[in-house]
């Protein structure tokens, strides 16, 4: 500081010199001390503001965007869609709440809080309250993430074709709306498979007929990859050597299933027929 305050003096005099080369009276002099003095206070008050202790607030309103995330190869993406099938369920089960997982741009809070969200109508094909029911979000206490549940039901159509929710985050409740590119989220369901939210990588192409077999062969019907803070030892999280060794199980278990049934085909009503196999690419 006191270098810094030394360094601004001289370029002070070298300018008043340069300026007044012939005139040096006792009152130049005391308004040079006095220009100078009121310029070293505005540098310490200036540097004093900027202290390191000096707390930075956040302004702006808590915003709330969608944040689904999914795992491939060893890159976490986000998803702006969810798929989800009654077929899976028992049949006793007629309704059943999905919920759809949101960040927060903003603070934390020692209570639980609320945020809305609205379908669109022009790209929606389920009806309310026939097919499903949209609830209240939730962001938990102390929590930076949350969720909005949609009670979807069962419903006799959906046997025969599935049904779309598309979610928009709305102002309301205790947030306003985060990134623009995050707002929207499409819901799809039915009483039929559906693909699964996470068909891995090393299963090649999705097929209905191929997430049959595997559900048979395996007693699995979604394959989340764990992430890189994880190590797949939580329920419902595999690491890719695992994902790798189902893929290859399921090669076993067809070419065992071959040898007395009729082949099983990606897309029974194509013209060129393959048979299923598991693979990257296949």
């Amino acid at each position: 500081m006191i270098t810094f305050l030394h360094t601004l003096r001289r370029r002070f005099d070298n300018s008043r010199h340069q300026s007044l080369p012939h005139f040096r009276s006792h009152s130049s002099l005391r308004f040079r001390h006095l220009s100078l003095g009121w310029l070293c206070c505005g540098v310490a008050a200036a540097l004093g503001s900027c202290s390191e202790n000096t707390p930075i607030t956040y302004a702006l309103n808590d915003r709330v965007y969608f944040y689904e995330t999914e795992q491939v190869l060893a890159v976490t993406t986000t998803v702006t869609s969810m798929n989800y099938s009654f077929a899976l369920k028992p049949s006793s089960l007629q309704q059943d709440t999905v919920k759809v997982n949101v960040r927060v741009m903003g603070r934390t809070a020692d209570h639980d809080r609320h945020f809305r969200a609205v379908a669109v109508g022009d790209s929606t094909t389920a009806q309310a309250p026939q097919h499903y029911e949209l609830l209240e979000g939730i962001i938990p206490a102390g929590q930076q993430d949350g969720y909005l549940p949609i009670l979807l039901k069962r419903t006799a159509d959906t046997q025969q074709r599935s049904v779309t929710l598309l979610l928009q985050l709305t102002d309301g409740g205790d947030f306003t709306t985060g990134h623009p590119d995050m707002l929207h989220f499409r819901l799809s369901w039915a009483d039929m498979l559906l693909r699964p939210a996470h068909w891995p990588y090393y299963f090649g192409q999705y097929s209905t007929t191929k997430y049959r077999f595997a559900i048979d062969v395996l007693g699995v019907t979604d394959w989340q990859q764990a992430t890189r803070f994880n190590n797949g030892s939580e329920p419902g999280l595999y690491t890719a050597a695992q994902l790798q060794l189902f893929a290859s199980q399921l090669n076993d278990a067809y070419r065992e299933y071959r040898k007395t049934h009729a082949p099983i085909y990606v897309d029974p009503e194509a013209s060129d027929k393959q048979e299923i196999y598991y693979a990257p690419n296949s």
